[in-house]
């Protein structure tokens, strides 16, 4: 049964089910993880844990188009089948496209959901192989807002605007964020954050306004992830529910813990190895300092750990058609500190595609080639140690990433020269 105009002052199913707490309506952004999974499940299973009927909760999911397959699996297993018994509206969202003007897609909007539609619409690794980078680990997780918040907060805008209650078991977000849930959905705040996180629940504090106020039932019930995991296993059976995250999330790699379950999930997964080691290859021709690992490289885990599996990335490697990237960068310094890096801008053409050794080929006839970290490159400008600076370089990497550069990019450009040439002038 679709959903798209569901509103409960219209759905005679719930005349009967007005919430106890002024008839508020829930909203569950439900990440399929660990957290939101115990969460959910003690939702169902044990009525005296929340103060609203079940047929007030709306659970919502934002496809990335990159979750581990064995985490779908286990949802359509044990969690699908819960939601079409007690018919809870289950709704699976998507962003549409590399633009906020290409909206979003409801992949399906339902009381009766069969399957998870993992696969997305326009997937987060999409995006990635146009820019040639990879998510970054540094400040707000801009990968999550983009195709996580802003899908979810564009869905409820559209399709469930009564609602007033919002759990969430995912990144709280940032100030703009919080500040659109209090204007369109003003109540209760509900985070899935679990006991050890005190300090992102202080941070989720801190966008309460009179509209709204931030809660956490997890932290209220003194359960941590190995709660979650205990209760979800004395409920499903599974012991080991995964953690939600795209395939060649750098999040699940920046620990040693993180390092090794993520080898042992690609031991079942190759071809998410292999997708995540070409993301990264992109990644590393465009930008030296672009790796998986907090900016090292996976492919040197990989083929410290996995020598097998480092063979069959190289074959891929040489069979994948590539391009020839002419890449300029600027980074430029903060006004009230000169010595760090206020932002870095690139410009990026694409010279020529082929064959990886047609595209190798091509930047080795430019001149003397550079192969310091493994990648060829033909440098025409290297990076300087004073700020403002820049770097010009040609390098063949997997094809896919799109030209791009900032209207005002050539302005910057020829000032930092001429800047430079000023102070070369004068020191001689």
């Amino acid at each position: 049964m679709s959903l798209a105009t569901w509103h409960p002052d219209h759905d005679p199913l719930l005349d009967d089910a007005r919430a106890p707490v002024g008839g508020m309506n829930v909203v569950l952004s439900y990440g399929l993880g660990v957290d939101s999974t115990a969460l959910l499940l003690r939702w169902l299973t044990e009525p005296e844990t929340r103060d609203f009927d079940l047929r007030r909760l709306l659970v919502v999911t934002a496809m990335t188009g990159d979750e581990w397959p064995r985490t779908a699996a286990l949802v359509e297993e044990h969690i699908l089948p819960r939601l079409r018994s007690a018919g809870i509206r289950y709704a699976q969202v998507a962003r549409a496209g590399a633009s906020q003007s290409d909206g979003i897609r409801v992949l399906e909007d339902s009381t009766t959901p069969a399957r998870l539609h993992v696969a997305g619409a326009y997937k987060l690794s999409d995006e990635l192989t146009a820019a040639g980078t990879i998510p970054q680990t540094g400040g707000n997780r801009l990968c999550s807002m983009k195709f996580k918040g802003f899908v979810i907060d564009t869905y409820l805008e559209q399709h469930a605007p009564e609602a007033t209650r919002h759990a969430f078991g995912y990144e709280a977000g940032e100030q703009g964020r919080a500040e659109k849930c209090a204007r369109h959905m003003p109540g209760r705040l509900v985070f899935g954050f679990e006991a050890s996180e005190h300090l992102r629940a202080r941070r989720a504090t801190g966008y309460d306004t009179p509209h709204r106020v931030a809660e956490f039932p997890l932290i209220d019930w003194g359960w941590d992830r190995d709660d979650c995991q205990r209760y979800i296993e004395q409920i499903t059976g599974v012991s080991d529910w995964p953690k939600s995250a795209c395939d060649y999330c750098p999040f699940a790699l920046t620990s040693r813990a993180g390092r090794e379950q993520s080898l042992l999930r690609y031991d079942t997964r190759p071809a998410s190895l292999m997708k995540a080691l070409m993301l990264e290859r992109r990644s590393l021709a465009l930008n030296p300092r672009g790796g998986l690992i907090a900016g090292e490289r996976l492919i040197d885990l990989i083929t410290e750990r996995r020598r097998r599996q480092a063979l069959a990335f190289w074959l891929e490697l040489y069979r994948t058609p590539h391009a020839v990237y002419e890449v300029r960068r600027i980074w430029r310094p903060k006004k009230a500190d000169p010595l760090k890096v206020a932002n870095a801008n690139r410009d990026l053409r694409v010279l020529a595609t082929g064959s990886r050794q047609d595209c190798v080929h091509h930047v080795r006839s430019l001149g003397g080639v550079d192969r310091a970290d493994g990648i060829e490159r033909v440098y025409l400008l290297r990076r300087g140690e004073q700020l403002p600076t820049r770097e010009h370089f040609i390098v063949a990497g997997p094809a896919g990433a799109v030209e791009k550069s900032l209207p005002r990019f050539p302005d910057w450009w020829e000032e930092i020269e001429h800047e430079q040439l000023g102070l070369f002038a004068r020191a001689a």
